[in-house]
């Protein structure tokens, strides 16, 4: 009786737990954080569920296990000693922001979260504080804050920087905002002893934990691993599909507005240019320009350089191949007519063309255009070179000396690399874009995918054994699919000089490549993975394809310059990957065997192994990231909506793995439906949060 009074608590309470998130969520949508905080995750009833869901959960581990299995009772009090961190933190820790400026003398007080005034045990004043740069550009890569601490007499001097904290006494500071002037900076304060060291001992147990369950006998998991090892797979899916399909020139019938040769205009796109606060070839502001005016890569089987240089060259051929807003048109359409002929004006008037590097007295090199204002220490044979060049090129130009104008083209790129020196990025760097430029972006293989998918499910359900050949085209298709988007993220990782992870399309694409990856080397040992990658990779790659969702590569803006970053991202995706395979696997599995018993009972088993791993991930994730952000701004969490839902949906499934001891799991249709159904959780954490709650976490 007390066994059971213990489960129905603990359950009951995590259940209760995971809709009281969920409406605070919206609460903070339409009243604020503060409401949210005050009504929700500060509130008694909310600590109160937590504590019973603990002391509760506790009791029934202990009362029902037998022999307290090492690597699951390490996964248990893990969560014990983060729950019991959180509450030490809610209790006794302290938060807020000090600002500084420099020469205006030590403070001795800064501003807690409830605005009320906390003094410290010592007195701190800012030296000095830097703004650093990529190089060449203007384009922020750290936020430096030197400190000087005065503590009865003795003096310390402390650094602060983007992800690298400071620490005196118990004291860590962050930086968090700094003055428009540059002599002022806003440090972020916690002072947490005991709370932040209990919490992270339990988030070294839980990772130690998780990878130890993997390697321990008897647990369910080696339990169903081994039933599927034995041949318990559902049957595979062909798949094939074209990855790649080449640009149809459109036969109109109509004359091409003027454009330069292919050859010179190649030239004019191996020229560099500062872009979006970094230096790039011309090729990438042309594809940008291109895909912003007409929606892909080029017009009527033209390059995107050839366009460029046609709507510079050739202005008013040009303009009669852009539709107008027209009556009638809805403000979108108006907004977006609006933008292309900005962007039109900019390019016309050659303002964005900044292809003129000079590095002035203090030794920092600038980018120019022709029309800029240019440094009054510029030398005479500079300023003329600068102001006449492009009109010499477009004086060869209208005499159809395509020859001399590339000739002009090259001797900007040879001025180029002379005057910007080392800010220029490497030959290999500049060759990796141009070829990420060149090549197809992963809509045509989105749409591959997705049709593929859909036409081998048919052919599965309508066939009893496909055969060996299904397997090997599926295989071939997927490998395929994987080695192009690995070339797709490996040449953006080249060019941007990180890991591709840092914004809604490369984190779809991200998730496609797991997928692909999955059904490329397991699809040997589990057959089903094949169609169940193909889908969710091709679905992945669709949403990064909509919406002009290829964002124009950039350097990292400081704070997420951090190694733990692309270690949580990589795990939170890895597990999205393998929480889509068991959703589509429920619903290849209802559709096909919902009549036969021992069938749903395999596909549940595939499920299995692919949701162990994937809650486990997705814990790890959330920790990590938890641990990101305490050293970034000083706190492990802070109910952003993102982190909300991301422990929303840990505690959601994680009901699925306790089959042991809620019966309902054991049922494989209910298994498989309630699979289905929790995937909404990821949803709502990925789309939900992007677009409808915000926080700090949004990306849309």
């Amino acid at each position: 009786m007390f066994t059971r009074i213990c489960k129905y608590l603990s359950f009951g309470s995590i259940a209760i737990l995971i809709l009281y998130m969920a409406a605070t969520t919206v609460l903070e949508k339409f009243s604020g954080t503060a409401a949210a905080m005050k009504w929700g995750y500060h509130s008694l009833p909310f600590i109160a569920l937590w504590a019973v869901s603990a002391v509760c959960g506790a009791a029934f581990y202990l009362s029902r296990t037998r022999g307290l299995p090492l690597a699951t009772s390490g996964i248990h009090l893990a969560f014990l000693l983060i729950l019991s961190g959180a509450l030490i933190t809610h209790v006794s820790g302290v938060q807020g922001a000090i600002h500084l400026r420099t020469g205006t003398g030590a403070e001795s007080v800064f501003t807690g979260e409830d605005l009320t005034q906390e003094r410290l045990p010592f007195s701190i004043s800012l030296s000095s504080f830097e703004v650093e740069y990529y190089p060449g550009t203007q384009a922020p890569c750290d936020y430096v804050s030197l400190l000087e601490i005065n503590d009865g007499g003795a003096v310390h001097t402390l650094t602060v920087a983007m992800n690298r904290a400071a620490a005196y006494r118990g004291y860590r500071f962050f930086q968090s905002s700094y003055d428009e002037d540059g002599r002022g900076s806003t440090l972020a304060v916690s002072h947490d002893p005991v709370g932040t060291p209990v919490s992270y001992a339990g988030y070294g147990l839980l990772l130690l934990s998780l990878a130890a369950f993997f390697f321990q006998r008897g647990s369910r998991f080696r339990a169903v691993l081994r039933r599927v090892s034995k041949g318990a797979a559902v049957t595979a899916v062909l798949l094939a599909g074209s990855l790649n399909a080449p640009a149809l020139r459109a036969g109109t019938g109509e004359a091409l507005p003027g454009h330069l040769p292919e050859e010179t205009a190649m030239e004019y796109g191996k020229m560099l240019v500062y872009y979006n606060d970094r230096i790039c070839p011309m090729q990438t502001l042309a594809r940008d320009f291109t895909m912003k005016l007409y929606g892909k890569a080029s017009y009527r089987g033209l390059s995107p350089e050839q366009v460029l240089t046609g709507w510079i060259f050739h202005y008013d051929d040009w303009t009669q191949t852009l539709p107008g807003a027209g009556e009638g048109a809805s403000a979108k359409e108006i907004k977006k007519a609006g933008e292309r002929q900005e962007l039109i004006l900019l390019v016309a008037g050659a303002s964005i063309l900044k292809i003129f590097p000079y590095t002035g007295q203090d030794g920092t090199t600038d980018w120019y255009s022709p029309v800029d204002r240019l440094p009054a220490e510029m030398d005479p044979d500079t300023w003329i070179f600068v102001r006449k060049v492009m009109s010499l090129a477009g004086e060869s130009v209208a005499k159809g000396d395509f020859e001399a104008a590339a000739g002009i083209f090259r001797k900007i790129a040879e001025y180029q690399k002379k005057t910007a020196g080392d800010s220029v990025p490497s030959d290999g760097r500049i060759a990796a874009e141009r070829l990420y430029n060149r090549i197809e972006r992963p809509k045509a293989a989105a749409m591959g995918c997705v049709s593929a998918g859909i036409l081998f499910f048919l052919l599965l359900c309508l066939l009893s054994d496909p055969g060996p050949g299904f397997r090997r085209a599926g295989t071939v298709v997927s490998a395929a699919a994987f080695l192009y988007l690995t070339l797709v993220l490996a040449l953006r990782w080249a060019v941007s000089g990180h890991i591709p992870l840092s914004n809604g399309y490369e984190l779809m694409t991200l998730l496609a490549w797991h997928a692909l990856m999955l059904g490329t080397f397991l699809q040997r040992k589990f057959r089903l993975m094949i169609p169940l990658s193909l889908l969710l990779g091709g679905f992945a790659l669709l949403v990064a394809s909509i919406g002009e969702s290829d964002p124009a590569i950039a350097y990292l803006v400081p704070v997420l310059s951090s190694p733990l970053l692309s270690l949580h991202v990589m795990t939170m995706m890895i597990s999205y990957t393998l929480l889509g395979l068991v959703m589509l696997n429920g619903i290849l599995s209802l559709l096909k065997y919902s009549r036969c018993s021992t069938r749903l009972s395999e596909a549940a088993d595939i499920s299995l192994v692919f949701l162990y791993p994937a809650v486990f991930f997705l814990a790890a994730g959330t920790f990590i990231g938890a641990v990101w952000a305490d050293i970034s701004w000083g706190r492990y969490w802070g109910w952003d909506p993102k982190e909300t839902w991301a422990l929303i949906t840990l505690l959601v499934y994680s009901f699925a793995l306790h089959g042991g001891s809620i019966r309902a799991f054991r049922n494989p249709k209910f298994f498989h439906w309630f699979c289905i159904l929790a995937f909404l959780c990821v949803l709502v954490t990925y789309f939900g949060v992007n677009f409808f709650l915000g926080g700090l976490h949004s990306y849309a």
